[in-house]
């Protein structure tokens, strides 16, 4: 089958590989769609991060790796031990493998395992014909959602929990910096979910533009938004430079920040008014199948989160390095999601 493996620093390649054999309690998905992100890119652009160049501790896998998490498919080969749905069911496969055995995972925290394995970052994942997943995490898709919506259950599930973390959002106060993909779902789910987002936060004005038609009420590049504050709860998605102190900045006093855009360089930060300020900093990354991705699913099922309109671009498998890499690397492009056919 062919697959989109990482070797390298900007070395992605398009090579036969054998379809791979799941284990008993694993099915073969046929991938449909697999979506590309910001994290792929940073793979591309300034990688290995996440991906093993030394083998994995516990799963023993190293690049080259296959790309891709967030995958929509088809069952092609049912569990051989009977677990989870049947041949031809449509599915949105869960990507997170925990240990099973530490203290994260035996409180249902397996995104916080030390030996974490991720399907398409420190193991072959979706961005090929064919991918194994465990049979009882995955989500079966209900008819009426098209395979290309349930792509993005996963980058709809990171923000889920990130809004999670904020706490309670019915009426409240909320603000967002950094609007690309994740970004606009956030806002998206918070209105979903009662809150007011007063305001949204993004260099880009088409994106801009995009948040304040599905919800936001104002918009603003990140100069313009400086020094406005109050807000009960911000959740910062671009990890650009300057956003994490802007998020702060933006909290009311006793108010939360969501982290979870990353960056590769430390960042200072306002101590004084985090701890006189009585503010709240959480971290928020990945997701869990049934607290997070079902809920995401239910989400776009229901039609109270659009997402169709965030695939910027649909590619073929064979060019995802020109145009689905590419495009995503062109700042100037204003590129969100882009979706690869791997069929």
């Amino acid at each position: 089958m062919r697959a989109a493996r990482w070797h390298g620093r900007g070395d992605v390649r398009i090579e036969d590989v054998p379809v791979p054999v799941p284990a008993p309690d694993e099915l073969l998905v046929e991938v449909l769609w697999c979506g590309i992100c910001g994290t792929d890119l940073e793979e591309y652009r300034d990688g290995p991060l996440t991906i093993p160049v030394q083998p994995h501790p516990r799963r023993g896998t190293r690049a080259p790796i296959t790309l891709g998490h967030e995958v929509a498919g088809r069952v092609h080969t049912a569990a051989a031990d009977g677990s989870g749905p049947p041949a031809g069911a449509v599915v949105v496969p869960d990507v997170v493998i925990g240990c099973g055995a530490c203290w994260w995972c035996r409180r249902h925290e397996e995104g916080l395992c030390p030996e974490l394995a991720v399907r398409g970052q420190t193991e072959d994942g979706g961005l090929a014909r064919f991918m194994p997943a465990h049979a009882a995490t995955c989500l079966v898709v209900p008819p009426g959602v098209a395979p290309e919506s349930a792509a993005l259950v996963e980058p709809a599930s990171v923000a889920v929990r990130a809004l999670r973390k904020a706490g309670d959002l019915l009426g409240a106060r909320v603000a967002v910096v950094g609007a690309g993909t994740v970004g606009q779902l956030v806002a998206r789910c918070a209105v979903a979910a009662g809150a007011v987002v007063e305001l949204v936060v993004d260099p880009v004005p088409s994106r801009r533009e995009l948040a304040v038609a599905h919800g936001a009420r104002a918009a603003a590049d990140p100069a313009g938004a400086a020094g406005a504050g109050g807000y009960d709860a911000v959740v910062e998605c671009s990890g650009a430079d300057g956003a994490l102190p802007l998020a702060l900045d933006l909290a009311r006093r006793g108010g939360t920040v969501v982290a979870v855009g990353l960056r590769a360089r430390p960042e200072m930060l306002d101590v004084v008014g985090l701890v006189l300020g009585e503010k709240r900093l959480v971290g928020s990354a990945a997701h869990l199948w049934d607290t997070d991705c079902a809920p995401a699913l239910d989400l776009i099922a229901s039609g109270r989160l659009p997402v169709d309109d965030l695939i910027s671009r649909r590619v073929p498998l064979e060019r995802v390095v020109e145009d689905g890499f590419g495009a995503l690397a062109d700042r100037a492009g204003d590129v969100l999601k882009v979706l690869v056919d791997c069929r």
